[in-house]
């Protein structure tokens, strides 16, 4: 019988608690996709890596989220060591790393950007997932490009015998999932598309408010939707397996107003005050003015994958194409009299930013008995980047002016190959090893890199283990941001003439052990350095079409270090996680800051994650999550400068200059003391919720969760901003936090046949 899930939710938000996935999934390396479990506690004493979490499709669904939608960037932001960088957001800042340094593979297919609604949401479906492996500290061998995390989701095959389905309805979205057999035990599919109604449901309210405003010469233009579409196909082909999978997010805002003539104009004011009726001819001149700012981001792409058997081993086999672009405009239109198409004229500024990836790689596996398992690989990938096209445009009946600046593509060429070598010494010990080799070609220049891995493990005792790993990783792109929320009008920008790749070394070493009452702990400290970091120069604009990438730019160095501390408990009616992470992060460039250090944005010292399940009985659940963390840092001017000559030369006094009060003057000069000289305070959050099971006749079941996200309503401080205030004999300066979101509720009901 086919079985099938619809779920309808009335939700802002969905919160529940995290728990550690006890799959450990061998993935695409055998053909009928062999899942090697083992509890956490097992997986976290006896294997050879450090830093890895594998979430599965269960834990995530149940994880605190906003407005209802689950989530895999913001259960990967309740790891110990990983920092969320602005509320609400999907940002993923891991072992003192920036946002651009994660590399995310939808089952092998690269993607660069991954959040809807400008973070709010990520790009995954959870429905088409099967687990997530996410890797901060003892990176395989296998995996390169990004040097603080590797997230590597697998999707779900599809279902060979029947067809499954589910459908979901929310505020934000509507979600629907099928899978099923084409060809029964031979050919099956699974498609998964969710499309945002925000732009539908809103459209009521937006006429109204237009109506309102039409009498006034306003209009409002507002805009936005979001669609992400996932297929597979899965062909059994003898003791092989080919399958396809294809990929597609696309957003698209658009923001402005427009001002006109109201058309039912029949009155004018004369000069005097009096009213009279307009004449014909006043009556049909008309004019506007509309100003609008539209945003498109996506990425797209297909993949191809062959396993099949080779002797005692498997071999896999993926070519791909994947595009991501984004495009940014700003255009004001206007035009004094609708009659006469000479007065029309028009200013517009954009930017557009792309990157097209075309991709071959083959790995080869095999377990020799218990003791060695090899992996080795060779790949080869072509890139097409749009680094940074610019149009600048002003145009009337007189003149037509323009300031592009449409960079042209740069090409680049990556080779690489690595050997992953696991050794098991008994149950006391294991070795992983590992070597990659990259070379990136670009603009007749290679950069040659050797990237040594090594994870070593030592059981002192049968309940307590030692761990040690050590990894060398480069980047050849790096995407720049001027704010604190990584937006897709970022630049993604390769390496060019006269720089060198981003490198890091992470050393790690933990010790972990296993507890009474089914639960165990870890606890991992770790130091990381960063070299041929890029940052904007002081006072430079991304928009700037005058100057070049390198002249915009300076590079530097950052380095990181902490602890993470976790521990877990999965047995029980009372199940989680309690986690903590210290962490300082600093940076250094020579042209910021005077040349000194000074701490990232994302410098988050202290960070506790405490999530937890109760269950009542076989109906009733409650979950829990609480999460602290030390506030993020901002550059402020917390001191104005008095120009020289004025009435009060001690700083931080703004006011009446020798000249005479000068309005524009009268702030003064603004000072800032370093860079990201300001910490915000504290942020803290707890998310409660209930789930209530009810089971039907046929094996149906109805499923209803109530939740709150931030539940005592604590306003965390988004931004601050600093008004200056200048009067005669009273100057002063004054500093507004901002925050966004309050307590947010949440009702979801679920019915499974």
């Amino acid at each position: 019988m086919a079985r099938w899930v619809i779920t309808i939710s009335f939700a802002l938000a969905f919160t529940c608690s995290y728990a550690q996935s006890p799959a450990d999934t061998l993935q695409n390396q055998t053909l009928d996709e062999v899942i090697v479990s083992a509890t956490g506690a097992h997986r976290n004493l006896r294997a050879a890596e450090m830093g890895r979490h594998v979430l599965g499709k269960d834990a995530i669904m149940k994880l605190p989220v906003l407005f209802g939608e689950p989530d895999v960037v913001k259960a990967l932001q309740t790891l110990p060591g990983v920092s969320q960088g602005v509320e609400g957001f999907t940002g993923l800042y891991v072992h003192g790393g920036d946002n651009d340094q994660n590399l995310f593979l939808y089952n092998g297919l690269p993607l660069y950007h991954v959040s809807h609604l400008g973070g709010i949401f990520s790009s995954f479906n959870v429905s088409t997932i099967r687990n997530v492996d996410f890797f901060k500290s003892a990176f395989p061998a296998r995996f390169g490009g990004r040097i603080s995390s590797i997230t590597n989701i697998s999707m779900s095959s599809p279902d060979f015998e029947k067809y499954t389905g589910k459908f979901t309805i929310g505020l934000l979205a509507a979600n629907g999932y099928i899978s099923g057999p084409i060809v029964r035990d031979k050919v099956a599919f699974s498609a998964a598309v969710r499309r945002s109604w925000i732009d539908v449901v809103g459209l009521p309210a937006l006429a109204i408010v237009n109506a309102i405003q039409k009498k006034n010469g306003k209009k409002t233009i507002a805009a936005y939707n979001f669609t992400d579409f996932n297929a597979r196909i899965d062909w059994k082909l003898g003791e092989g397996k080919i399958y396809a999978i294809g990929y597609y997010g696309h957003d698209y805002l658009k923001i402005g107003d427009r001002e006109f003539e109201s058309t039912d104009k029949s009155m004018i004011v004369n000069p005097d005050g009096s009213i009279s009726s307009a004449t014909p001819e006043e009556d049909q001149t008309r004019f506007f003015d509309e100003n609008t700012n539209r945003l498109s981001w996506g990425n797209w792409g297909v993949s191809l994958n062959a396993d099949y058997r080779v002797g005692q081993g498997y071999l896999n086999t993926m070519t791909y194409y994947t595009n991501y672009s984004s495009h940014y405009s700003q255009k004001s239109e206007h035009q004094t009299d609708l009659s006469d198409d000479t007065t029309y004229g028009y200013t517009l500024n954009s930017t557009r930013n792309s990157i097209a990836d075309i991709g071959i790689n083959t790995q080869y596996i095999q377990q020799f008995e218990e003791l060695y398992l090899l992996k080795a690989g060779i790949g080869y990938i072509h890139h097409n980047y749009h680094p940074e096209g610019l149009r600048n445009e002003y145009a009337d009946a007189e003149r037509n002016w323009n300031d592009n600046n449409d960079n042209p593509s740069v090409k680049s060429n990556e080779v690489f190959a690595y050997i992953d070598n696991l050794f098991n010494f008994g149950s006391r010990a294991s070795l992983d090893v590992g070597l990659r080799f990259v070379n990136h070609h670009i603009q007749s220049k290679s950069f040659p890199r050797l990237e040594p891995r090594a994870s070593l493990r030592v059981n002192v005792s049968d309940d307590y283990s030692i761990k040690a790993s050590y990894a060398r990783i480069n980047q050849f792109v790096q995407q720049v941001s001027s704010n604190y929320i990584n937006l897709p009008t970022d630049l993604w920008q390769p390496v060019g003439k006269g720089a060198q790749p981003l490198s890091s070394d992470q050393y790690s070493l933990g010790f972990y052990g296993n507890l009474p009452k089914g639960m165990y702990f870890s606890v991992e400290g770790w130091y990381k350095t960063m070299r041929n970091l890029v940052e904007y120069r002081e006072g430079i604009s991304s928009l700037n079409p005058g100057l070049d990438w390198d002249e915009k730019t300076t590079t530097g160095k950052g380095w990181a270090y902490g602890m993470d501390l976790s521990v877990t408990k999965e047995v029980g009616r009372v199940t989680g996680t309690v986690s903590y992470g210290l962490m300082w992060n600093w940076r250094k460039f020579a042209a910021l800051n005077d040349g000194m250090r000074f701490p990232a944005k994302f410098d988050n010292r202290n960070k506790i994650n405490i999530n937890a399940t109760y269950k009542l009985n076989d109906r009733i659940e409650f979950n829990a999550g609480w999460t602290y963390m030390t506030g993020n840092r901002l550059t402020l001017s917390l001191y104005n400068y008095d120009e020289p000559g004025d009435n009060f030369p001690d700083a931080p006094s703004t006011g009446i200059g020798t000249s005479g009060f000068d309005w524009e003057q009268a702030s003064g000069l603004d000072y800032y003391s370093e860079r990201n000289n300001v910490r915000f305070p504290a942020y803290h959050r707890l998310d409660i919720g209930m789930s209530i099971y009810k089971r039907l006749k046929n094996g149906r079941r109805t499923i209803w969760n109530f939740s709150l996200y931030n539940a005592y309503c604590r306003m965390n401080t988004m931004t601050i901003r600093k008004d200056n205030f200048v009067g005669l004999g009273d100057e002063s300066r004054s500093f507004q936090k901002f925050a966004l979101i309050p307590v947010v509720p949440s009702v979801s009901y679920t019915y499974e046949f």
